[in-house]
């Protein structure tokens, strides 16, 4: 089965589940509510048998109907605490999002909210408990008075067939009408059995004929929004409408207060009722119309409910009520997001009322009656004419159906992020009905549907390059083929007139970072590119005929350049790749110089005209990276989307041979990828978009304070670790500190080489911790600054962020003590010889660090690393083992012990949420074993070299100088091996897209076909069957490449080109302003900046090993101070040894763990895992969102060409709008 086919299997799936869950989840919520009233009158009826108060037992009768009041007050106000919370959150995190609103305008939705409120109480606090329930379900259906009324009045002129609706909407306005005055029937189907021989209960059958009219009126204000328009004829309707408009954007800020005003309003209300509705002055009990007899007896008899369980308690029914509620919403809006939402939303809606009514009747003639005793059929028993009720009830029913018609529209449901109001959890399905939007104005009709699915994105792939292997190249040449095949195709589309979204322009351009060296040629010294360089040209040959079957080579621009040179591809499907050469005499390297370098001459020279910078991207990429087209089109479908990102990431996967430094990559980019950067997403930005594949939006780049500061020369000791250790966390840095977003997106992968290597691997990773921590140390010093300017950064991202790195400072000493605790289990060791000898472990590492060579320290390293993975697998077996033991479950149920489950399971589960990663969990075992090395040693390695500032990676090799051949017959073996089997060590570097371009008579000539994937993932050990002997010749011409002999020889070679004066000025001044080759320092300033760095390395070591030995020393002495105290009093009491799960011997080798620091840190550490957690199953329920939303039935009827790309993109980006909501 295709994807296309499993896409359209899950579409339907969603749509029955959505469909089932939303009508169960409707009808449990609206039984749960009538049950909780006819409680409430159940008790009413117990308390005046035969309409005579009985003072017996009537204390019992109050309380357990104050009891159902309480279970109805929670349940109103689930809804509103969720709408309060969000309002909260979106005001200190989201501040973009809302402004304060005007006066008069908060004043009169304030007065709305209020009338809602006293209404909701009224008609469920008196009127409702008075009725049956059969006739409070079909007088529900008369509860939109005025809606009818404003969609009578909101009909505009030039509306199609505008007077059949208005008379439509006048008797739907006179049947609401019809519903609030139908007296009679209250009057005769009130609960009572004969003539009432107490005044009261003619007062209170009076209080309910006035107050029905007055709370249906009073209920359907709250709902005025969706139904009154700007443009209406009418005035006041009119008003309406720009009051509307204006809270929009303030719609955070009045739910702020209205939702606890309104709980206010409720609670009181009910209480007032309960006063007027109990008799005064005749009962024994003095306390018994007090309020806080009430507030007492009621809320401790709901809360004691809960013991013995009983399914039929108020707390019970509050508990199903307030989930089949949520579940209600949540499912609703599911659906309408997915696009299903007739199928999914509206049809269930509409179904809750008839298949409520229809189930009572069954159960009723069935002799089940689901609610007290008489009240599901009081109507019945009580009223001589049934039918005339039921015959309103169904006009009633139209009437509703004809208000609501909106709900069948295609329209997402809340899908703005300041739509803070929720649900009413007491008119569940009224309050969506009546809350989805009906009147859409032109503005939210362009925030929908993007102008952007008509405007052609340009896309810049950058990248640099230096000593990548020839795989490594082979990976990039591919992908960047498989960009050109794609932009191919989408320009013959267009061509054919099919609209496609994905339109793009792409060009590629590579930064070959020191890409010449000396020669000789001719017995003339020169400067000839190296041995890299070579080998590119000869992969871009190779993947040419294996991706076009063609025989001959591409034909290649060579160019002179201000900074050394510069070749041009034209690639098989007319997109272009450039490869700039850069010499280190005349242009500065390193990757951040390379970074200056294309950021200034894509902007700056090549989209010089271009007005609208929002629609450039940047596509940062790895000379390692193997991406597909479609990763690149989700990420471009997220900032189109999302216009206030600056810069967007995706979900990379680290490949290389197989060994235990790869394993443990895979897992920990997983765990990352998983739980920390949706986290940081849903929070607001992510701290770091790794530069392996991440797009930049162009317009940010603009921001000369930006600019100013990543071209800044690093002047300070910190200033080297924070700029030049980490180029693209540094970039972030100033993005997030300018006020942009900074995005990530698990729906696009790409896959990136790791180091495979132990050296390499600790090597790299110095680099990361030291840039990691000084940047985030950067953002959370100048916390207060971004919380300012960055309307995406709140207080509780930076207080996230602080916690997140005083954890990873602490883990070494957290790791240490979980080294000692288990060590002296698993060996029967005192704890203070296990610590002893762990600590002479780490003493003998740091000193071996600060003395010897950085080859002797990894040894180290990896020495101890051995011996510390041999110390977890023996505990792991020990474990094991003690499991099966007499005290092995005991000793499971530690506090740590539970926590380290408590992980693992989310873990797993995290996993289990991506089908298609969860083989990484089987590289968790050797993550586990690595954990004390990369935890405690890489760390301390990190810091102690923190003084070296070079990469340390893809520099231990330094390329060997081609040699020219001396024997004729070995010619085309070292061609081969050149062109093969050169195997150096690659640095960490952006690669980019590159598009391909051949002359103009081969691509006449030769049909642009791909081989199948198995052929695209043949090896760069391939033999080269397409090698002719002029193909040796220019091959081997290739290896010792002269570029300015070859611009000499420009009128015999037709492809080198000359740049023009123009550009040629261009390069000059950016060289001279920005990157002129940097000075060898003077031997002053060497040692100062030497000096600064040992002195930085020093304060850094110092405050890093007194904080981890003083947490150490806390918790240590702490456990062995509770286990002391613990001793002597089971010595006291003659107790066993295992009596006491968390106390032990201190001789027997184990620790306390429920010392309050022990609790503490376990409590906040859960706490960051939940919210990670619960950050990743938003994250992959917007993922289903989107793959959903882009499945379409054509089943009824065929859509318009241009409706598959719009919608879906609309929806994409409908369900990556509302993170917050």
């Amino acid at each position: 089965m295709d994807k296309r086919k499993l896409r359209l299997c899950g579409k339907l799936i969603a749509c029955c589940v959505a469909f089932i869950v939303v009508l169960s989840t409707g009808l449990a919520s609206k039984a749960a509510i009538f049950f909780m009233t006819s409680s409430m009158g159940q008790e009413l009826k117990e308390l005046y048998p035969g309409g005579r108060h009985r003072y017996a037992n009537t204390i019992q009768h109050v309380e357990r109907f104050a009891c159902w009041m309480w279970s109805l007050f929670f349940s109103f106000a689930v809804p509103e605490l969720f709408g309060f919370l969000q309002s909260l959150h979106i005001c200190l995190s989201r501040r973009d999002c809302w402004t304060r609103p005007r006066f008069v305008d908060f004043t009169i939705v304030l007065l709305f909210e209020t009338a809602h409120a006293l209404g909701m109480a009224l008609l469920f606090g008196s009127v409702l408990p008075c009725l049956s329930v059969v006739h409070g379900i079909l007088i529900t259906n008369c509860l939109y008075l005025v809606p009818a009324l404003f969609n009578f009045l909101s009909r505009k002129p030039d509306d199609q067939r505008r007077g059949a609706k208005m008379t439509v909407d006048g008797l739907a306005f006179l049947a609401q009408l019809s519903g609030c005055l139908h007296l009679v029937f209250i009057r005769r189907t009130a609960v009572t059995l004969g003539n009432s021989y107490d005044s009261s209960f003619t007062q209170r059958q009076q209080m309910v004929d006035y107050m029905f009219p007055l709370s249906v009126f009073l209920v359907s204000l709250g709902w005025w929004e969706n139904h009154v328009d700007k443009d209406a004829p009418v005035g006041f309707i009119k008003s309406l409408g720009r009051i509307k408009e204006n809270t929009k954007n303030t719609r955070p800020f009045i739910q702020l207060f209205v939702s606890l005003w309104k709980l206010l309003v409720f609670l009181g209300t009910m209480l007032i009722l309960i006063s007027v509705i109990f008799p005064d002055g005749r009962s024994a009990d003095a306390n018994l119309n007090s309020f806080l007899f009430i507030i007492k007896q009621g809320l401790h008899q709901f809360w004691s409910s809960a013991i013995p369980v009983d399914w039929i308690s108020p707390l019970y029914i509050f508990v199903i009520q307030s989930i089949g509620s949520l579940l209600f919403y949540w499912f609703g809006t599911f659906a309408c997001k997915i696009g299903a939402q007739r199928c999914g939303f509206a049809l269930p809606v509409v179904l809750i009322t008839p298949v409520l009514i229809s189930t009572l009747t069954v159960a009723h003639y069935n002799k089940v009656d689901p609610f007290p005793t008489l009240m599901s059929f009081g109507t019945y028993t009580n009223h001589h004419h049934p039918w005339i009720l039921l015959a309103l009830s169904f006009i009633w029913f139209l009437s509703q159906t004809w208000i609501t018609l909106h709900i069948w529209e295609p329209v997402e449901l809340n899908s703005r992020v300041t739509d803070t109001k929720w649900y009413n959890s007491l008119l569940i399905e009224h309050s969506v009905n009546l809350s989805s939007p009906r009147y859409r104005n032109q503005e939210d009709i362009t925030l929908t549907c993007p102008t952007n699915c008509t405007v052609t994105t340009r896309i810049f792939a950058v990248a640099t390059m230096w000593h990548e292997s020839s795989d490594e190249m082979m990976t990039i040449l591919k992908s960047i083929f498989r960009m050109d095949k794609d932009q191919s195709e989408r320009r013959a589309n267009r061509d054919c007139k099919v609209i496609d979204p994905h339109l793009y322009h792409y060009d590629t351009h590579i930064f070959f970072d020191d890409a010449f060296q000396s020669g000789v040629k001719d017995s003339d010294a020169s400067k000839v590119v190296n041995q890299f360089v070579n080998e590119f040209i000869l992969m871009v040959d190779k993947v040419n005929s294996q991706w076009t079957n063609s025989t001959s080579p591409l034909t290649s621009t060579v160019s002179v350049t201000p900074y050394g040179g510069r070749m041009v591809w034209i690639l098989p499907g007319k997109t272009k790749m450039t490869v700039h050469l850069k010499d280190k005499t005349k242009i500065r390297i390193k990757k951040r110089w390379s970074q200056v370098m294309y950021i200034d001459y894509l902007i700056r020279y090549e989209m010089e005209n271009c007005l609208d910078m929002t629609n450039v991207l940047l596509l940062t990429l790895d000379g390692d990276m193997k991406f597909r087209p479609k990763a690149v089109h989700t990420l471009v479908d997220l900032m189109n989307s999302q216009k206030d990102i600056g810069i967007v990431c995706n979900r990379s996967h680290p490949i290389g041979s197989a060994g235990a430094t790869v394993w443990y990559q895979i897992f920990e980019y997983a765990i990352g990828f998983w739980l920390l950067k949706p986290s940081e997403d849903l929070l607001g930005s992510i701290l770091c978009a790794s530069g392996c594949f991440s797009i930049i939006r162009a317009s940010v780049l603009l921001d000369e304070e930006i600019m100013n500061k990543f071209t800044a020369l690093s002047e300070e000791a910190h200033h080297m670790i924070q700029r030049d250790q980490g180029e693209d966390r540094w970039l972030c840095t100033l993005l997030i500190k300018r006020g942009y977003r900074l995005a990530y997106c698990a729906n696009s992968s790409a896959y990136t080489h790791c180091p495979e290597t132990f050296e390499e691997f600790y090597n790299q990773r110095r680099r990361w911790a030291l840039s990691l921590i000084a940047n985030t140390l950067d953002v959370i010093w100048n916390c207060r600054q971004i919380v300012k300017v960055n309307p995406n950064i709140s207080w509780l991202y930076i207080v996230f962020q602080a916690v997140l790195l005083t954890m990873g400072l602490l883990c070494p000493g957290s790791v240490l003590l979980a080294l000692v605790y288990i060590s002296a289990t698993t060996f029967c060791l005192s704890p203070w010889i296990s610590l002893s000898v762990h600590s002479v472990l780490i003493f003998i590492f740091v000193f071996t660090c600060f003395l010897a060579s950085t080859r002797v320290q990894l040894k180290m390293a990896k020495c101890l690393s051995v011996l510390y993975g041999l110390i977890l697998a023996a505990v792991v077996v020990y474990w094991l083992t003690a499991m099966a033991g007499e005290f092995g479950i005991q000793t499971l149920w530690s506090i740590h012990n539970v926590f380290f489950l408590c992980l693992a399971s989310c873990i797993a589960l995290a996993g289990c949420l991506h089908p298609s990663e969860i083989r990484c969990l089987l590289a968790g075992p050797i993550y586990l074993l690595l954990t004390p090395s990369m935890s405690i040693l890489l760390l301390l390695y990190s810091i102690i070299n923190l003084n070296v500032v070079s990469w340390g990676t893809r520099d231990s090799h330094p390329p060997e100088t081609a040699r020219p051949s001396t024997e004729i017959g070995t010619k085309n073996t070292k061609v081969v091996n050149a062109a093969e089997n050169l195997q150096i060590s690659n640095e960490d570097s952006e690669t980019s897209k590159t598009t391909h371009q051949i002359s103009i008579d081969v691509a006449c000539q030769q049909p642009y076909e791909t081989k199948q994937d198995s052929e695209e993932s043949s090896g760069s050990k391939t033999p080269i069957p397409w090698l002719s002997d002029q193909d040796i010749h220019r091959i081997e011409a290739s290896l010792d490449w002269d570029l300015e002999t070859e611009v000499k020889l420009s009128k015999q070679l037709r492809q080198v080109k000359s740049l023009s004066d123009e550009e040629n000025s261009y390069w000059n001044n950016l060289i001279a302003q920005k990157l002129f080759p940097i000075v060898d320092s003077s031997k002053e300033h060497k040692e100062r900046i030497s000096a600064d760095l040992i002195r930085l390395r020093n304060w850094s070591f110092t405050f890093f090993i007194l904080l981890n030995s003083l947490f150490v020393a806390l918790i240590f002495g702490m456990q062995v101070n509770d286990n002391l105290m613990s001793q002597s009093l089971h010595n006291t009491d003659s107790l066993n040894y295992y009596e006491t799960l968390e106390s032990t011997n201190v001789n027997g080798g184990r620790l306390s763990q429920t010392t309050p620091v022990h609790i503490t840190l376990v409590f906040l550490a859960g706490l960051m895992l939940v919210i990670q957690f619960t950050a990743l199953l938003v994250s992959r329920v917007k993922n289903l969102i989107r793959i959903l939303s882009s499945v379409h039935f054509t089943l009824l009827r065929k859509s318009p060409p241009s409706m598959d790309s719009s919608v879906v993109l609309t929806r994409f980006n409908t369900a990556n709008q509302n993170e917050d909501s």
